[in-house]
């Protein structure tokens, strides 16, 4: 039984956690019910217009991103992963069969997993290189359905 103490400790926590979502760029408007994340058109198109590539993909291995100069003998310096994947359908951008992106600790302490699939948004780092900028540009392809009904209704208009 929660007392109102840990109600109010617990409200604040969320509205805690909320802020700083909101501040780091997260949807906030995104809901869930029944499993499957509600999202609106503005903040998908806002998403859309902002990567360089939106594919789907089967994400074949992965990685270390390693900082060699941070890295002693015994310690390995983990910078993220960079994630080889096989593209399933491309809908925005130019790739290959193959594509590499990376995705950084400091913007996801999630791991892809190796086999699933995935709805990415990936844009350009400042070497070229493909990259995710959160965990949200990276959509699982189970909770990816919303999101793909909204590229297929434009394509349909396109």
């Amino acid at each position: 039984m929660l007392t109102s103490t840990t109600d109010r400790r617990i409200r604040y926590c969320l509205g805690f956690a909320a802020a700083l979502m909101a501040m780091a760029g997260f949807p906030i408007e995104a809901q869930e019910s029944a499993g499957e994340p509600q999202v609106s058109a503005d903040s998908f198109n806002k998403r859309f217009a902002a990567a360089e590539l939106v594919a789907e993909v089967q994400v074949n291995s992965v990685h270390r991103d390693i900082d060699h100069a941070l890295s002693e003998p015994g310690m390995v310096a983990v910078l993220g992963y960079v994630y080889s994947a096989v593209s399933q359908r491309v809908w925005k951008g130019r790739a290959g069969e193959l594509i590499a992106f990376r995705l950084g600790l400091t913007d996801c302490d999630k791991k892809l997993v190796q086999g699933s699939r995935y709805l990415i948004f990936a844009s350009a780092d400042s070497m070229g290189r493909l990259q995710l900028n959160s965990c949200d540009a990276a959509v699982p392809g189970d909770k990816a359905g919303p999101l793909l009904a909204l590229l297929r209704e434009g394509e349909g208009r396109g």
